[in-house]
């Protein structure tokens, strides 16, 4: 159509906004598109976004299928719902660049089954094909809001959701593919790694909280040994630990009897011979935090705190016979002034 003037007139408008990240009514994350960009990318409109204007896009990994995405979700059948069925979920993600060295799982929501005696015998997630000295460990019950990272070499990465009865469960596992230079990239050989200043770190399946009323029994699983690092705030030059939960590590003599008496603490290896947190180069276990360093009744908690130089990291180990409830600490970097 010609407008007096030899102007035409513009039936379609060039609508241009930021590719930002967007969340959706469930929880999930996206990027803000065009809705035709996000089909060709193979992504999910969830929602709209850039005032109406675009759709939050998100991608979504499905059971026994595979992606190279750098950032996508793997969900339950059905989610946000639980799932009632027994599954026999299988994922491959293939890594989107040569560059990629991290794989980082956040489990937005993740109800399994609990462990029996520490062991994940009904339900088990697993990770295989990543780098064998970094063993990402099986795991079940509750783990809503932890996170592990994934050394991964050349091959595929394989996610196994398996369960053997029908019981309600209800997961959300956000997957980022990292390089080195990413921010969120972790320190090579930690499983967890927390940013933040200040924070919580906590023990797998120790929550006792389910939004689904799934069957709860915290306790944390045998056969572990990994690494919670702590990345060093500017200008700080040591870091405190204060018990804020019920804390049990047990520790059991060739009898089966238990070393450390009831809600006291332990210290060192003949106190914590096979199930300790390394804090401070010190095993610490038992049913309270204390070092003995600014309180010596040991049927107390106290804070302990870690002045060393370098990376700030909290090991914890179990083994494969007995598993007590866990632990939960409140962490908070020191500034050097202080």
């Amino acid at each position: 159509m010609v407008l007096a003037g030899g102007r035409f007139l513009e039936l379609f408008e060039l609508v241009e906004f930021d590719h930002k990240s967007c969340s959706t009514n469930n929880g999930l994350e996206g990027t803000c598109l065009l809705e035709i960009d996000c089909h060709n990318s193979g992504g999910t409109p969830m929602g709209k976004c850039a005032d109406g204007y675009g759709t939050c896009c998100v991608t979504l990994f499905s059971c026994d299928g595979w992606s190279s995405a750098s950032v996508g979700w793997l969900n339950n059948p059905g989610y946000p719902s639980p799932s009632s069925d027994r599954l026999s979920c299988v994922f491959v993600l293939n890594k989107f660049s040569p560059e990629i060295k991290q794989v980082r799982l956040d489990f937005i929501h993740f109800e399994l089954l609990p462990p029996s005696d520490g062991i994940c015998k009904l339900d088990q997630f697993q990770v295989l094909g990543h780098n064998s000295n970094n063993l990402i460990p099986i795991l079940c019950g509750i783990n809503s809001g932890q996170h592990v990272y994934i050394e991964v070499s050349e091959g595929p990465l394989i996610l196994s959701m398996q369960t053997v009865t029908a019981d309600i469960r209800l997961f959300s596992i956000k997957i980022t593919q990292l390089t080195p230079s990413d921010d969120l990239a972790a320190p090579t050989g930690c499983l967890q790694f927390f940013k933040e200043n200040h924070g919580h770190i906590e023990s797998f399946n120790y929550r006792q909280r389910s939004e689904i009323g799934i069957t709860r029994t915290p306790s944390y699983l045998n056969n572990l040994n990994y690494a919670m690092c702590v990345e060093r705030a500017p200008a700080s030059c040591s870091i405190t630990y204060t018990n804020v939960g019920k804390m049990q590590i047990v520790n059991y003599d060739t009898e089966g009897i238990p070393i450390i008496p009831p809600e006291q603490a332990g210290v060192e290896i003949l106190n914590c011979p096979s199930d300790w947190l390394l804090i401070a180069a010190l095993r610490l276990c038992g049913e309270r935090l204390n070092d003995g360093s600014v309180i010596q009744d040991f049927t107390l908690d106290a804070p302990v705190t870690d002045d060393a130089a370098g990376p700030i990291v909290v090991w914890f180990r179990s083994d494969g016979v007995y598993a007590g409830r866990g632990f939960r600490f409140y962490y908070q970097q020191n500034s050097c002034t202080t």
